[in-house]
């Protein structure tokens, strides 16, 4: 790993000292003690109750009606005891109790099946939280849970006594007066808007609230504003994000509408700039591509979102804001990272994947990504954000995109400044996307650059990675090209080792030819949604400087 240069340690150290002072303003902001000084409101009542996105499931809701709570892959059973009062396996299957996402799935039926459950859970919380202490108050927590006890309100409060009425209604306020308090300090993008929707979910839901109402909104239009670039992506190059914030999004403008508000322009602009972007990131089987903190995604959640798209609009092709290239072909996609890296505060999700490459055909993927595990396999997490776990050239075994440490979250801090991407349509009607980037160039005098070029009909896919000298004097290095396989996928190694089948398990067969000698080793495929399994990749070793141009092509065999 090559020496942090003096510049980006400064950067580094003065985001670090931000990083502080914003960590202590949030402990005393979210402090148990603080939150509960903080004043209530008499005679306030839910107005209205904005619909959730995310889907129920019966079984789930069967699970907890039996004190089963399963979060993070880890279970707990409580049976007739408070959830909050037991001990937790992680920190991680503490945020989503708290964060009371699950309730959702207490709306399984127009029964009072759930609706029992939903107000004994409830009342467990607002009595004894537990021990959780300060993890309990974060605000990606306390925001999930305004939104959660919001929406599912109409379960929750059916039947319910003047009592418990009331505690639910000042808990609500008291925890968006708290988001509203500690919003300044709240460093992660997504977060932020996360918080900003859920105070302004509780001003519109609760009546008597205005001033809440117009404090959000005003927040609302400038978040959105920094954070939703022209194109329609985001700040942080993450794709998940666009999830994040529209799942929530959509709901509030609902919310506005049913209080007779028009959304603004910036709700608006910004919504029917995120609604084609998330067609932009989708594959060819509905899967959304794996680039920059994205795992694999709930396809249902993304349909439903795109189900509120009125405006229906394509995707662009070249998302330049957003740093991304999208090449349709035939029933074939392909999607390339041809952007730098996101700034250091927008940072923590991103990957050192710059010029990846993933390629899908009909409802196959075949060339992909490793993708990205929660946060709690923190060891997988830092691997899968490295360059390796790309399909794209690495030099001298380091990462194009150097991070400030070992923490699955650290930030990147050094990478390509410069990112140049052309496309053109050539003769023939293929398109050609010529890309270069510079993160190898300070450390090592060599610029990776890639050609990628996708037939009219999308059955053949050419590409050439290279490194190109540019200083007077450096050192011969090795790289390797990476392309790492969907693990639906088997392949095999021809017998002059320079071609590659590939064999879905339904559809056509795909062969990878190079010029050069390959070899097939192992990788991994990471995903919390549906498991981590192993898989396989194409990997060409080479040299730099003579005659180094690594040519490849994945074509259909008919």
């Amino acid at each position: 790993m090559s020496a942090i240069a003096p510049s980006d340690r400064i950067r580094l150290t003065l985001h670090r000292m931000g990083r502080f002072t914003r960590r202590l303003r949030l402990d005393a902001l979210f402090h148990p003690v603080a939150f509960w000084r903080s004043l209530g409101s008499s005679g306030t009542q839910v107005l209205i109750a904005a619909p959730d996105l995310r889907t129920a499931d019966p079984v789930i809701a069967a699970d907890i009606v039996t004190g089963r709570f399963v979060f993070a892959g880890q279970s707990v059973e409580a049976g007739d005891r408070s959830p909050f009062a037991v001990i937790p396996p992680s920190d991680d299957w503490l945020r989503q109790l708290h964060g009371f996402g699950w309730l959702r799935h207490l709306r399984v039926s127009e029964s009072d099946v759930g609706q029992a459950p939903a107000q004994i859970l409830i009342g467990f919380w607002l009595h004894d939280p537990g021990e959780a202490g300060e993890l309990t108050w974060e605000p990606a927590v306390t925001a999930r849970r305004i939104l959660s006890f919001l929406a599912q309100s109409n379960v929750i409060l059916r039947d319910a006594d003047h009592d418990f009425y009331r505690q639910f209604v000042r808990s609500v306020l008291r925890q968006a007066r708290q988001l509203r308090s500690g919003l300044s300090s709240i460093e992660n993008s997504v977060v932020r808007l996360q918080a900003i929707i859920a105070i302004t979910m509780a001003g519109l839901s609760l009546s008597n609230q205005d001033k809440l109402t117009r404090f959000g909104l005003e927040r609302l239009d400038q978040e959105l504003d920094a954070q939703i670039l022209p194109d329609g992506g985001h700040v942080s190059r993450n794709p998940a994000a666009l999830i994040a914030v529209l799942v929530d999004l959509l709901p509030l403008r609902q919310a506005m509408i049913a209080r007779g508000l028009n959304p603004s322009t910036r709700v608006l602009r910004s919504i029917e700039r995120m609604m084609p972007m998330l067609r932009f990131f989708r594959h060819s089987d509905g899967s959304f591509c794996h680039f920059n903190g994205m795992a694999t995604s709930a396809t249902d959640l993304i349909a439903t979102i795109l189900a509120y798209d009125e405006s229906l609009g394509r995707p662009v092709m070249s998302a330049g804001y957003s740093g991304y290239e999208r090449i349709e072909a035939g029933d074939s996609v392909l999607i390339i990272d041809a952007g730098k890296p996101p700034a250091i505060a927008a940072s923590q999700d991103a990957h050192g994947g710059t010029l990846a490459l993933e390629f899908s055909s009909g409802t196959q993927m075949l060339l992909v990504n490793c993708g990205a595990p929660a946060s709690r396999h923190g060891e997988l997490r830092r691997v899968s954000r490295v360059t390796a776990a790309h399909s794209t050239a690495i030099l001298n075994d380091e990462s194009s995109s150097q991070f400030s440490g070992p923490e699955a979250d650290a930030q990147i801090i050094s990478g390509p400044r410069t990112v140049d991407c052309k496309r053109q349509i050539l003769a023939d009607g293929s398109t050609c996307v010529a890309m270069s980037h510079d993160g190898y160039l300070r450390a090592h005098g060599w610029l990776h650059t890639r050609f990628v070029t996708l037939s009219p009909d999308g059955l053949r896919l050419n590409g050439v990675d290279d490194f190109k000298l540019k200083t007077s004097e450096a050192a011969v290095l090795p790289f390797v090209v990476r392309f790492h396989i969907h693990p639906a996928v088997r392949i095999s190694l021809g017998e002059d080792e320079t071609e590659v089948r590939l064999e879905p398990p339904a559809g056509p067969v795909w062969q990878f030819q190079c010029n050069q000698p390959v070899s097939v080793e192992e990788s991994l495929y990471l995903s919390d949604t549906f498991g981590s399994r192993a898989t396989e990749q194409i990997v060409v070793s080479n040299l730099t400087g003579g005659s180094s141009a690594v040519e490849w092509s994945l074509y259909r065999l008919d």
